[in-house]
C-alpha cells in the first residue's frame, strides 16, 4: 500500500503517509506544562505506527488559555524535550509542534477581531512566533507547523473578512503581509534541520469568508516561501458559532462541523480541497495533508492513489484506536476499532474536559488514562 510507503517532506524522512493532526486534548497543565498523562497519549499514539504526530497547539504567547500546552517561555523546554526525546527513543515516528496566536475573548460577549491590532502588537506577534520556533528546535521537534486555520489569529488576517486599511490587509498581499514575515522571521532563526510546515483552511465555510479561489494563492505564496508541507483543514470559525454561557466556540456551527465532520457528513468529505490545493501548486512538489473524516484504510489509500494528497491526517480514528496504522499494515483492518464521529472528543474540548475517546479503552493495549495527579516538568 502506498500508505506506507515513505515520504521526504521537508528534511524528514516518514515511515509511512499517516499524521496524526494537532488536536488539543487538554492533558496539559492549566500552567501551560508537558504532563505525564501528554506523555503517555503521544507515546500511546506513536508507538501505535504513526509516521508524523504533530503536538497539539502551543501558544506563542502567555494567556489564560485552560489546559493549553504554551511555548511562549524557555521554561517550557524541558518538559517538551522530555516528551520528543521518548519518541525518538522509541518510536520510529517524527514529532512536530503546531504553534499558534489567538485574539482575546470574553464570557461578555466581547471577541477581539484583526482590525482591532495596533502596529506594535503585530510587531510583537511576529517576534513571539520566532521566538517559539527557536524554543521548538531546542526542544528537539522534528518539525514546526504555523496554525494559519480556523478562528485563529493568522487565519482571521488570511481572510476575506479582514477589513484593516493598512498594510496588513485590503488586498490578499496585505492579508498575507504578517504571514510572510512570520516565516520570514522564523527563518533567521531557526537552522535548515528545521521542517518548516504550515495549516491553512481550503474553505472557511462562513459567509464573504475565503473559499478555494483564495486558499489557491495563499497555498501557492507559502510554497515560495519554503514550507516543508502544507496541511488542509476547514472551517471552524466563530462567525457562525453557537454561544452558551456567554462563551462561543468556533467549533460548534456549520463551520465547525466542517472541521471536525460528524457521522451524518459522508467520507472523506473535505479531501476535494486537498486535491484542488494539491493540484494548483504543481510544478511545485509541495507534500499536501489531507483530513476531514477518513476513517477506514482502503478510504485512506484511495485518496494516496488517485492524487488527492501525499499525506494523510487522522485524528479522530487514532484517538479512537492508536493501533491504527499497526493493524492496518498487518492487514487486520477488522480489528481496526472505528471512529463513529460522535462528536464527544469534540465536546470534551470545548467544555475544557481531558479529551478521551468515547469508545476506550476498547482500541488500546492498556487501560485507559488516570488523569490526577498531573506531574508538571
Amino acid at each position: 500500500m502506498k500508505l506506507f510507503e515513505n515520504i521526504q517532506v521537508g528534511k524528514m524522512l516518514l515511515e509511512n503517509r499517516i499524521v496524526y493532526p494537532a488536536l488539543v486534548d487538554r492533558l496539559a497543565g492549566d500552567d501551560g506544562f508537558t504532563t505525564d498523562e501528554l506523555v503517555e497519549r503521544v507515546m500511546r499514539i506513536t508507538k501505535g505506527g504513526v509516521g508524523l504526530f504533530i503536538l497539539q497547539a502551543a501558544a506563542v504567547f502567555d494567556r489564560k488559555s485552560g489546559q493549553l500546552l504554551k511555548i511562549c517561555d524557555d521554561k517550557f523546554i524541558d518538559g517538551l524535550k522530555r516528551l520528543t526525546d521518548k519518541v525518538h527513543t522509541e518510536t520510529k515516528a517524527k514529532i512536530g509542534v503546531q504553534i499558534l496566536h489567538y485574539m482575546k475573548i470574553s464570557r461578555s460577549g466581547y471577541r477581539q477581531v484583526v482590525e482591532e491590532l495596533p502596529k506594535e502588537e503585530i510587531a510583537s506577534i511576529i517576534e513571539n512566533f520566532a521566538d517559539a520556533a527557536l524554543r521548538a528546535q531546542k526542544a528537539g521537534f522534528d518539525c514546526i507547523e504555523v496554525h494559519c486555520a480556523h478562528a485563529y489569529t493568522l487565519s482571521s488576517f488570511l481572510s476575506l473578512r479582514n477589513k484593516r486599511k493598512d498594510e496588513y490587509g485590503g488586498t490578499l498581499e496585505g492579508r498575507f503581509r504578517i504571514v510572510k514575515e512570520i516565516t520570514q522571521s522564523i527563518r533567521e532563526k531557526v537552522d535548515d534541520s528545521l521542517t518548516l510546515g504550515v495549516r491553512i483552511n481550503g474553505d472557511e465555510f462562513i459567509l464573504n469568508g475565503n473559499t478555494l479561489t483564495q486558499s489557491r494563492v495563499i497555498a501557492a505564496k507559502l510554497a515560495e516561501l519554503g514550507y516543508g508541507y502544507i496541511s488542509v483543514s476547514a472551517g471552524g470559525k466563530f462567525e457562525d458559532g453557537l454561544t452558551e454561557q456567554g462563551m462561543t466556540s468556533p467549533y460548534s456551527g456549520y463551520s465547525g462541523n466542517r472541521t471536525m465532520p460528524k457521522h451524518y457528513m459522508p467520507d472523506g468529505v473535505n479531501v476535494y480541497l486537498a486535491k484542488d490545493i494539491k493540484a494548483s501548486l504543481l510544478p511545485a512538489q509541495v507534500p499536501v495533508i489531507a483530513a476531514g473524516k477518513i476513517p477506514t484504510p482502503q478510504l485512506a489509500e484511495s485518496f494516496l492513489q488517485d492524487g488527492s494528497a501525499d499525506l494523510i491526517g487522522l485524528a479522530r480514528p487514532l484517538l479512537c484506536d492508536p493501533e491504527w496504522p499497526n493493524k492496518a499494515k498487518a492487514g487486520r483492518d477488522k480489528d481496526i476499532v472505528n471512529c463513529i464521529y460522535c462528536g464527544q472528543c469534540n465536546d470534551d474540548d470545548i467544555n475544557f474536559k481531558p479529551v478521551v475517546c468515547h469508545q476506550w479503552p476498547k482500541g488500546l493495549l492498556q487501560a485507559p488514562v488516570n488523569f490526577l495527579p498531573k506531574q508538571r516538568n
